[in-house]
């Protein structure tokens, strides 16, 4: 059986990148005009830019045409199904992952930090606030905060390095599942130098938990990415019908629910805050 003819050209195009025919911003032909170069169906073409587009190689400019993605301009796709890491999300996109630390030490938990790491307010707690670059482009700004009596002598380990690495080869830690909330935001003016952005880049900012296997709280972070260097991808339940005509959600396997709700890990169903009604909460397992 022969090789597909959207393959033939995303390879073709892969070349043409790989070759240097076509140099970081450049547009790369239409179309139309690929669909007679190989004297096939424009939907056929599309398929394979698309496929090229999800590989990070190219991107596509409303009324402007698809262009060779700037080496300068990464743009990363991180998953909401498991817990993951930005050295994962760089790693995959081609890139050079590096961890920049911008301020770390102890402080008191606040009200918020202790609900979040069910700890007593006023208890020490070890701070994290770092910059995450791909190829020398600053992505995400993220503050973690750490029990201090889960992780001693924390503050002497390597810091610009993958904190769940840290936590699992020195500390033994065992990451089984995280809740996460997300949405938009205008970062400040500290926030936009760190980021190296405009005035009128928003944000994405990340709010996790993430829990050992034994049930307790580890992390919690809140992390700001770039609004034009990444995107969320997360799989939904299907969407039914129930037999007496009333709408339901078919739980997506795999997924495990919220504590705070009462659940058990291992559940089948997808649970955020007050029961993953909100639609920007998600709970997922550890990768791999």
């Amino acid at each position: 059986m022969g090789k597909s003819k959207y393959l033939v050209i995303y390879e073709w195009l892969s070349e043409q990148i790989r070759n240097k025919v076509y140099q970081p911003g450049d547009k790369i032909p239409n179309e139309s005009d690929l669909a007679a170069m190989f004297g096939v169906h424009r939907m056929t073409v599309r398929q394979a830019i698309d496929k090229l587009v999800n590989d990070h190689m190219l991107v596509r400019k409303r009324s402007k045409g698809t262009f060779l993605l700037s080496e300068k301009s990464p743009v990363l796709t991180r998953s909401l199904e498991s817990i993951t890491t930005y050295y994962d999300d760089i790693v995959s996109a081609g890139l050079a992952p590096h961890y920049k630390t911008i301020a770390a030490g102890i402080e008191y938990a606040d009200a918020e930090v202790a609900a979040h790491l069910n700890l007593a307010e006023r208890q020490p707690v070890i701070f994290l606030y770092r910059l995450m670059l791909a190829s020398g482009v600053p992505l995400v700004l993220e503050r973690s905060i750490l029990p201090t009596d889960m992780v001693p002598d924390f503050l002497e380990k390597k810091l610009d390095t993958v904190l769940y690495k840290v936590l699992h080869e020195d500390y033994g830690m065992r990451l089984l599942y995280s809740r996460q909330e997300l949405g938009a935001v205008m970062p400040t003016e500290s926030e936009r130098k760190h980021l190296k952005i405009g005035d009128n880049c928003p944000c994405i900012w990340v709010e996790s938990v993430v829990y050992t296997d034994t049930g307790r709280a580890v992390e919690y972070s809140r992390a700001l990415h770039r609004g034009d260097k990444y995107r969320f991808r997360c799989a939904i339940g299907g969407y039914v019908y129930d037999k007496d005509g009333t709408a339901g959600q078919t739980p997506l396997a795999g997924f495990f629910v919220d504590p705070s709700g009462g659940g058990e890990a291992g559940g089948t169903g997808a649970a955020g805050p007050n029961g993953g009604q909100g639609p920007a909460s998600r709970s997922g397992q550890v990768k791999g």
